[in-house]
């Protein structure tokens, strides 16, 4: 389920949601106003993990272990 950014165009709250579907990804209400006019902003994590490397999608930790 991905996680998307959004921003609210009528009260400005700033939220996070996770999607079941991306063509739901345009039908998400404000949490805070209950507006659908929200827009998906673009997150650095979302980005960051499409350049295609498996190993660092999903973490932003350390591989190695402590010990």
């Amino acid at each position: 389920m991905p996680i998307y950014e959004y921003e609210c165009q009528d009260c400005g709250e700033d939220f996070e949601i996770f999607v079941l579907s991306v063509s739901k990804a345009d039908e998400v209400e404000c949490p805070k106003c209950h507006s659908r006019n929200t827009k998906r902003k673009i997150s650095l994590f979302g980005w960051a993990g499409s350049k295609g490397s498996s190993s660092t999608v999903g973490s932003s930790c350390s591989t190695s272990t402590v010990g």
